[in-house]
């Protein structure tokens, strides 16, 4: 049996999609959510959407649509439960093949809407297994990475989102958007793309109110009456020990009663974001920053700091390394502060580096779900935000004020805001006790009516 939360497959494998079902069984496609990314981020709310399916549907089949680039197999434990799901991609390369490429999905699809013969429709669609998962799901639930149904990240990763659900639309399927943050849609065709598929969605789930206001200036009343708030879904990520927890150097965390602050650096600000020329607009010098907010926190004597990767690419994305941008502060670090800078080495999953995370007293990070693993474990966290994603989530567990946005912050503003959070990390934790847990049993609620699913 591979590792929990692997994925497993390459071209011709044979994926475990049932050829029938129960009448009363529900399959769902699952689409903007993978395993195979290196983002732990995007893996948590995989993972997560897929743990609050099976909260309100246990016998659910649930396919994980347009993942990957080969079919294949995940194997996941949830709870106490062990899941294997099948990988349906989507592909957009030059074999045009390829029985799951894009212009497949099309040309059935097409042929499926056009053909006035029931039975001839089935059979266009059900000779492609690929095309079948699609065609024979009751509902898609779309997540989009949890923040990339927007063009900050450039067009091509816009376009390609856009056209994956475009193919639920053709294929008739209802469109479920499951919390996530929406836009900014800089560009009026992404704004004309964007509208196209929420005025044809059937419920709108947003996790912070800013995209709520956002969407009120794109969207009309009709649609904007199917747009509801609900809270990040990785505050539910279960948290697993990893079988090998490489902490570098092997000594004590907790040496001298130390206080552990955990802090996440970024490889894609470290790097300037994929242009290398400061992308985001930050104020401050990131790197700098980095050094300069461990320079402060190790200045305290009770401190000891572990710095936290939580995106590990693959080679050819090393612009987006965390791994890489956190050796380098700790190489730096750990000669003139000996036993008090540690480095999270090793492999993770997205489970284990939240039990990684969940050995911290206080954290600070610049990839938002970082900062949820240590908030959904009542750990008071700092964001150093590159959007605007971070303060609605934050909000939602009730740390607005927690939020530092690096875009208008001053190096000093950072650094003033950092110290005044940890001095009063205390009633940030009696904030956590009673947030987390009624945010976490709404998230696994979300279909307890059937609402936007049933």
């Amino acid at each position: 049996m591979p590792e929990w939360g692997s994925v497993v497959g390459h071209q011709g494998t044979n994926i475990c999609m049932a050829e029938g079902r129960r009448k009363d069984q529900v399959k769902i496609c699952v689409l903007g959510a993978s395993f195979d990314t290196g983002n732990l981020g995007v893996n948590a709310l995989a993972e997560s959407s897929i743990k609050i399916l099976l909260h309100r549907w246990p016998s659910a089949e649930i396919v994980l649509f347009g993942s990957g680039r080969v079919p294949a197999n995940i194997y996941l434990r949830i709870g106490a439960r062990e899941v294997t799901l099948p990988v349906v991609p989507v592909r957009f390369s030059k074999d045009l093949l390829l029985p799951y490429h894009f212009l497949r999905f099309v040309l059935s699809g097409v042929a499926a809407r056009v053909l006035p013969w029931r039975s001839a429709r089935r059979m266009v669609c059900h000779r492609n297994p690929y095309c079948r998962a699609l065609h024979e799901a009751d509902w898609v639930a779309d997540i989009t990475g949890g923040d990339s149904f927007s063009d900050i990240y450039g067009m091509r990763r816009f376009i390609l989102g856009f056209l994956r659900k475009w193919l639920v639309l053709l294929y008739g399927r209802r469109l479920v958007m499951l919390p996530q943050t929406y836009g900014p849609f800089n560009r009026g065709i992404s704004r004309f793309l964007a509208k196209y598929v929420l005025n044809r969605a059937e419920a709108i789930y947003s996790r912070d109110e800013e995209s709520i206001e956002y969407l009120k200036s794109i969207l009309d009343a009709e649609a904007m009456a199917r747009v509801r708030f609900l809270p990040d879904v990785a505050f539910v990520l279960d948290s697993n020990e990893p079988a090998d927890l490489q902490i570098q150097p092997d000594d004590d965390l907790r040496a001298r009663g130390s206080l552990v602050v955990g802090f996440n650096i970024s490889g894609l600000l470290y790097n300037g974001g994929y242009t290398r020329t400061n992308m985001f607009r930050l104020k401050a010098d990131y790197c700098k920053l980095v050094h300069a907010v461990a320079e402060m926190l190790l200045r305290r004597d009770d401190v000891s700091l572990l710095l936290v990767p939580h995106v590990l690419p693959g080679k050819d994305m090393e612009v987006e390394s965390d791994p890489a941008a956190c050796r380098r502060v700790f190489d730096d670090l750990s000669v003139r502060y000996n036993g008090r800078v540690f480095l999270a080495a090793g492999q993770y999953n997205h489970s284990q580096i939240k039990h990684v995370i969940g050995l911290c007293d206080f954290f600070i990070g610049s990839r938002m779900h970082a900062c949820i693993a240590a908030l959904s474990q009542g750990i008071p966290a700092v964001g150093l935000a590159y959007s605007r994603k971070f303060r609605g989530v934050f909000d939602a567990v009730g740390g607005r004020t927690w939020v530092v946005d690096l875009r208008s912050s001053s190096e000093q503003a950072v650094l003033d805001a950092v110290s005044r959070i940890l001095d009063e990390r205390q009633a940030a934790t009696e904030t956590l006790r009673v947030t987390v847990p009624a945010v976490q049993r709404r998230i696994l609620g979300m279909f307890a009516n059937g609402s936007g699913g049933n």
